[in-house]
């Protein structure tokens, strides 16, 4: 028997939510932040996976995760399309889905995070699908995105009412460009509600291409891109050209701009040889392909390749109206993540390791995946404490 599929308006009496109130057009701005800056803790309050062992914790490609409010962390491993569970102390609880069409398989997984009525809440890009999961793996509900045919750019984000919000995928190659010429589509956020849909705001700067032969247009590598994500007041949504973001509410209407002094974004050749470089390490027992790269590949690459980072690439909203801006990760080899408070004001930055990817992060900790010296992954949960 086939599970429910529910609609996403009928999961709005389960969440409650403080919603600020927000003056029209409220400028904040932030020159350092209010409180001390923070540090990943030197060693991982639990770490999960391994070279060797058991399949569940084994992970081939992580593209998810995670932490429930128990400390559990939930992991979606779409190498194996499967989503397992992990208690606090990181013990396997269970592992749920597997390849496939049906309810509770999956071809191109994701997990969303803050998703009304359900403990977990999976997207398929592959399939277009949202799958609820309950507190022990099992499929609670499916049901599709969005209407037939449209696919979204990124992966969707979670509303408070059940519904999503999403910016639709229309692709690179509808018009034609001069061979290196940089431009930018513009981009739309959609609401999708209790089967409707409505349009938030359109015309908004979104993914920047490049054009390239034969109209082979195609996203510039580090180029800027619209990001956005919702909280209980409406949707922050940002540009990525510069450290500021906008808050709509439910609306549509502009209520509030926060802007902060972060790092420089000019890239430099220092920047591009070091990801050149990455590249070159996993080429190191291969002379052949390392010649055909450097020829060929990494030219390609280098004249994509935008004069100044994204101020941002994703935004992880706290459940008190907080969120964590994450700046480009290829900026430093150090990774920082922005905490701004519910009014936009900068209250602290996070400086992570490098090397470390982040998932999901809280007030006092963070999720991330990392990669050991033979490039196995594995997932950690470090705690944050206040800088030296």
């Amino acid at each position: 028997m086939n599970p429910p599929r529910l609609p996403p308006i009928a999961l709005a009496a389960t969440l409650v939510v403080t919603v600020p109130v927000f003056a029209p057009q409220t400028v904040v701005e932030s020159d350092a932040p209010r409180h001390p800056d923070l540090v990943t803790a030197d060693e991982p309050l639990v770490r999960i996976g391994m070279t060797t062992g058991a399949d569940e914790y084994l992970f081939g490609n992580v593209t998810g995760g995670v932490r429930l409010p128990d400390g559990s962390v939930v992991v979606a491993d779409e190498a194996n399309s499967e989503i397992r569970r992990y208690d606090a102390s990181g013990e396997h609880v269970w592992t749920s889905g597997r390849r496939g069409e049906g309810p509770g398989e999956y071809s191109a997984l994701g997990l969303l995070r803050g998703c009304p009525g359900a403990a977990i809440t999976a997207f398929d890009r592959g399939q277009n699908r949202i799958t609820q999961l309950g507190e022990d793996g099992s499929v609670v509900g499916t049901r599709a995105l969005i209407e037939e045919g449209v696919q979204p750019f990124n992966d969707p984000v979670c509303g408070p009412d059940g519904g999503v919000v999403y910016t639709p995928y229309w692709g690179f190659g509808t018009d034609p460009r001069e061979v290196g010429e940089p431009y930018r589509r513009t981009a739309s956020l959609i609401w999708a509600r209790g089967g409707g849909l409505d349009t938030l705001r359109s015309g908004i700067p979104g993914v920047e291409g490049i054009g390239g032969p034969g109209g082979d247009n195609s996203p510039r590598t580090w180029g800027r891109d619209m990001v956005f994500s919702a909280v209980a007041s409406g949707v922050w949504f940002g540009t990525s050209d510069d450290y500021e973001i906008e808050h709509m509410d439910w609306t549509g209407r502009i209520t509030r701009v926060a802007r902060w002094a972060g790092p420089d974004l000019t890239v430099t050749p220092e920047h591009a040889d070091r990801y050149r470089n990455r590249f070159l390490e996993n080429m190191s027992d291969d002379p052949v392909r390392r010649e055909a790269f450097e020829t060929h590949e990494w030219p390609r690459i280098e004249s994509t390749m935008s004069d100044r980072f994204p101020a941002y690439v994703a935004f992880l909203p706290l459940p008190d109206g907080a969120m964590w801006i994450m700046p480009h990760r290829w900026r430093s080899p150090e990774q920082e993540l922005h905490l701004l408070d519910a009014d936009g004001a900068w209250l602290r930055r996070l400086t992570i390791p490098a090397g470390l990817r982040v998932l999901d992060a809280g007030r006092d900790w963070v999720l991330v995946r990392e990669l050991d010296e033979l490039y196995v992954q594995r997932v950690a949960v470090f705690g944050v404490v206040e800088g030296g």
